[in-house]
């Protein structure tokens, strides 16, 4: 083995796999208006003067056709006809959030909980409209006070597990998700995220077993699939993931990040040349995506293609700047060039994006001589 190869086989490529942690809902992020069902209608009428119902119904179709200000003065002439109109409170703070008027979109959901405060819905929404803002602490805030209020209404507690589980408070997620569980066995989103949670925690079996069940709950799931995948691969099982992951793109041939993370376990598995297409074919579907040209680099390491790894990291570079494993495999590369002031460039830069074994290369190498 010559002095080239002995380093080769000391050093480890970097191979990104990414993975779909969290179910997503965008219908849960979008403005909501309330049209009254005939039932709730007929109720109101009793108490409701027909001017109030005739302004509401005019607010309604001005806010669908987007016509926010005319949208305004229809729901604030139903409310002055009609103090207690809670759905017109309701209606009219949402459409103040379509106007980007905060104040006065919480306000008139504060006054719609007031009258209907078995709900959270108007709760919930002021929610909604701050995390729209990026105030997650105020978002939690108002999920947490939904919740309160009807602590059985499942996107309450699914909305604030998502934010909980970015930020990695996991045990409070957990608990979300559990009591998500709790009130609907068959929510096959709960079970995903929750082996997510797992999954971090390290706890592979259960992981597995709760992404199975959201594959059983939702054949459709491709999410589940691509995560049971990861888990499998984790466990080192890579045929079962190979599996997995051909699950989830059967149900969506374009789904790249599943393409990429089979590649992922191929190169695990030892079979670069399935890896290599797999790549290859993430780079087709999604030119812009720099891990797929990362992983093609570690393959082309692996296969002493270093000119051609080094292209393929600067493939990743130019995709996104920001990228360590590509400096760090780039490094690699130069190095089995011997090209030494570059390798150390490179992996210095990656040590500066978080990539700790770049630095490990870099000061134990002669690095410092450049």
């Amino acid at each position: 083995m010559n002095t080239l190869q002995k380093k080769l086989s000391m050093m480890k490529t970097v191979v990104t796999g990414l993975m779909i942690a969290i179910g997503a809902s965008s219908s849960l992020a979008q403005d909501e208006v309330k049209v009254l069902t005939a039932s709730e209608l007929e109720a109101l009428k009793s108490q409701m003067p027909i001017e109030a119902e005739n302004a509401y119904n005019a607010g309604i179709a001005d806010y669908q056709s987007k016509n926010y200000n005319g949208a305004i003065t229809n729901f604030s002439s139903a409310i002055d006809v009609y103090p207690q109109f809670e759905k017109a409170f309701f209606n009219r703070g949402m459409t103040y959030f379509a106007l980007n008027k905060q104040a006065e979109g919480v306000q008139d959901l504060l006054k719609a909980h007031e009258l209907n405060p078995k709900s959270g819905e108007s709760l919930f929404q002021i929610g909604l409209n701050y995390e729209k803002q990026g105030d997650k602490e105020n978002a939690l805030n108002y999920f947490g006070k939904a919740i309160e209020a009807n602590g059985k209404e499942t996107k309450f507690l699914y909305k604030r597990s998502l934010i909980l589980f970015q930020d990695k408070n996991f045990d409070q997620a957990l608990a979300d998700l559990n009591a998500i569980i709790k009130v609907d066995p068959n929510y096959a989103y709960a079970y995903n995220d929750r082996g997510s949670i797992y999954k971090e925690q390290g706890k592979m079996d259960d992981a597995i077993a709760d992404y199975k069940k959201a594959t059983t709950l939702d054949k459709s799931l491709k999410i589940a699939f691509n995560n049971l995948g990861s888990a499998y691969r984790k466990k080192g099982d890579f045929d079962k993931a190979i599996e997995a992951y051909n699950s989830a793109i059967a149900l969506d041939k374009n789904f790249h990040l599943a393409i990429n993370n089979r590649g992922y376990a191929k190169f695990e598995k030892g079979d670069l040349a399935g890896a290599l297409a797999d790549f290859d074919e993430v780079i087709k579907l999604k030119p812009d995506y720099a891990p797929a040209y990362n992983n093609k680099a570690s393959v082309l390491i692996k296969q002493e293609k270093y000119e051609e790894a080094v292209k393929a990291c600067d493939a990743a570079i130019k995709n996104n700047n920001a990228f360590g494993p590509a400096y760090y495999n780039r490094g690699i590369a130069y190095e089995m060039l011997r090209n030494d002031k570059q390798a150390c460039e490179d992996w210095s830069k990656a040590a500066e994006l978080g990539i700790e074994a770049a630095g490990s290369y870099y000061s134990n190498s002669e690095c410092y001589n450049f």
